[in-house]
């Protein structure tokens, strides 16, 4: 049995993001598509208007947007996007792609290993972060098997900025 996805979508000592599926988390295989996946659950401190609150709804943004990749399931990650955006509109096509006509993904989880805030206390610019995004190997199956042709052969890691976050304190 595999552990679930690490928590390092909330910052360290804080409780984990996820909340408890009923049965046992089972990855996605060759097999089939991952079950019992853990729920990212928004942390308290992401709602607070504070440097530690944007890295906290940062890393939960990231949490629900794996979410999305394991399952399908995009509504946890819809909820705190902004939608309007063409690259979310991109990214939400992209992975709905992915779990159509009995169709699944293996791997692909991201963790987020560092967050950088740029917090502007008087309010008067934008804040602004930098985030280490690793990705991990993605493979493509469907009910004949892999896709082999769209398999990626290795992680993946880059540098994103939080452009495209909804950070509506409260929500």
């Amino acid at each position: 049995m595999t552990a679930p996805p690490a928590a390092s979508a909330s910052p360290s000592g804080s409780s984990s993001p996820f909340s408890g599926n009923p049965g046992v988390y089972k990855p996605a295989d060759s097999e089939g598509k991952a079950e019992n996946v853990p729920v990212p659950v928004m942390p308290e401190l992401a709602k607070e208007n504070s440097k530690e609150g944007l890295e906290a709804f940062i890393r939960y943004w990231y949490a629900t947007y794996s979410y999305a990749l394991e399952t399908g399931d995009m509504g946890a990650w819809s909820a705190c996007t902004d939608m309007t955006t063409p690259a979310a509109r991109a990214h939400k096509e992209s992975v709905a792609l992915n779990y159509i006509e009995n169709r699944w993904i293996v791997g692909g989880r991201l963790t987020t290993p560092t967050v950088e805030i740029a917090w502007d206390a008087d309010g008067l610019h934008p804040q602004s972060a930098k985030v280490q995004v690793i990705q991990e190997a993605i493979q493509y199956f469907d009910a004949e098997g892999p896709r082999a042709k769209r398999t990626h052969p290795r992680p993946t890691q880059q540098m994103q900025s939080s452009r495209g976050l909804r950070t509506t304190p409260g929500v």
